[in-house]
Formats: C-alpha cells, structure tokens, sequence
C-alpha cells in the first residue's frame, strides 16, 4: 500500500509553522509588502506563498525544533520577533524621509493642510506624502523588495529556526537605526530646510529695516514659492541620497539579522 500523502511528520509541520511566523513578521512592516492599500487576504496569500516556496530550502533537519505546547509558542514569538526586527530595521529608512517632510511643511506653513495616507490610512502632510511615495517608486526601481525577499531567504541560514538570541548587540543596533531617524530626516530635507532658514532669515532682515511692511503677508507665499521650487530643483539631489540610503538599509539589516545569532 503507498503510504498516505496526507500524513505529515510533525516536525514539519513545526518548521512550516516556524517559516510562516517569521516571514509574517517581515511582511508585516515592511515598505510595499505591509501597505494599507493591500487586503489582509492578500497579505496572507502571498505569506504563504513565499512559506511553500522556502520550505523545501530551509534546512531544518538537524535542529532541536520545540516541542508542542509551551515551548511551541515561545518559539512561534520568537519568529515573529525575528521578522518584526527585520521589517522594522527596513521600515525606519521610510520614517525618516517621512519626517524630513514634515519639517519641511512646518517650515513652508502647509503643517495643517494634512492629507490621507493611502498605504498607512492615516493623515499625512502634503510634501511628507510626497517624499514617502517618491521614495516608494525608486526603493521599487531599483529592486528594493527583490533585495527584502532574498535576505529573507538568506536570514534562515544566518539565524536558523529556533536558534535566535535577542542579545545587547541587537540592542544597540536597534537603538542605532532609531537614532539614524532624524539623521535621515535632516539629510533627505536639507536642500529644503537650508532655503527656507535662508529666506526667514531674509524676511527677518527686511522686517527690522522696512517696519512698515507687513512680512507676515509676503512671508507665507514666499516660503511656499521657495519650498516648492527647491523641491522641484533638489530632486535629483533626493534620488542620489534615497539610492544611498536603501545601499545602508540593505546593510543594517544584514547586520541585525547577524547580531541575533
């Protein structure tokens, strides 16, 4: 008699069920793959797609999977943390370019004019939803998610399943790409934020030596003129530095996945 295809040995079982926490970690958070604009069926397809598809290249034959009960579900967070810390390291980049925009809208007077973010279902400022969707295209053009997809493949030889230690050394880089933030955020919007400081700076200068004109009323429309042709000049200046930024995205992943060893 042939033996039953529908009998599975459990530690499979185990291990597919290991493979799809963490993958669901990473997709979760993310850029592209954790967008709103994505349905929740969607999501789950594609997870475990990607679960079929590295499950026969996972070795897992030779480790001490856990046992069911306790020990399984300790394992199955564990995974998860795993893939959350992985998505996350991704996802800061995105932050940073998000809150280099929110600067800037301070500084050009549109802070109020908040739009809907369709991939987070939240309101966002004009010029930060306009960085972030930039940036979303060339993360894409440049095979950004391609790079995502294979470190996830690469992350169950680096740190095989059940084998993971969240040690200081993952602290401290957590703690590092957290910092990174506004360093981005200052980098991606300098070209911006220098030309507006500039022009207050004039408009200050104006104010104590021409009291009788009202800078209020010329100040705002100046900074928007200034802001929005900056913008517009400074693009391929923003393109270089996003290209920069997803090259040390790819790496601090690499580095986090390392340090969970």
């Amino acid at each position: 008699m042939p033996a039953n295809p529908f009998q599975f040995d459990p530690k499979d079982v185990v291990a597919f069920v290991l493979i799809f926490m963490r993958i669901a970690g990473i997709f979760l958070t993310t850029p592209v793959f954790s967008s709103g604009n994505i349905p929740a069926m969607v999501k789950a397809a594609w997870i475990l797609l990607v679960t079929f598809l590295l499950f026969p290249v996972v070795d897992f034959r030779g480790l001490a999977l856990p046992a069911a009960g306790l020990p399984l579900a300790l394992g199955v967070a564990r995974e998860l943390l795993i893939g959350l810390s992985i998505g996350l390291g991704a996802t800061l980049i995105f932050t940073g370019i998000q809150l280099a925009g929110e600067i800037v809208d301070m500084q050009m007077g549109l802070g109020l004019a908040n739009v809907i973010d369709p991939t987070t279902n939240t309101q966002a400022s004009v010029i930060s939803q306009y960085y972030y969707m930039i940036a979303m295209l060339v993360f894409l053009a440049v095979n950004g998610h391609h790079v995502l997809l294979t470190g996830v493949a690469d992350s169950f030889n680096l740190v095989p399943l059940g084998q993971a230690h969240f040690t200081t050394a993952l602290d401290t880089k957590m703690m590092d790409l957290f910092s990174q933030v506004f360093f981005i955020a200052f980098r991606v919007g300098a070209p911006v934020i220098g030309a507006l400081f500039i022009t207050n700076m004039a408009l200050g200068v104006v104010a104590r030596t021409v009291p009788q004109m009202n800078v209020f009323i010329v100040g705002m429309p100046l900074n928007l003129a200034v802001g929005f042709l900056v913008t517009a000049v400074s693009m391929s200046f923003f393109v270089f530095i996003l290209e920069g930024l997803f090259q040390g995205m790819y790496r601090d992943v690499a580095i986090l996945i390392r340090a969970m060893r």
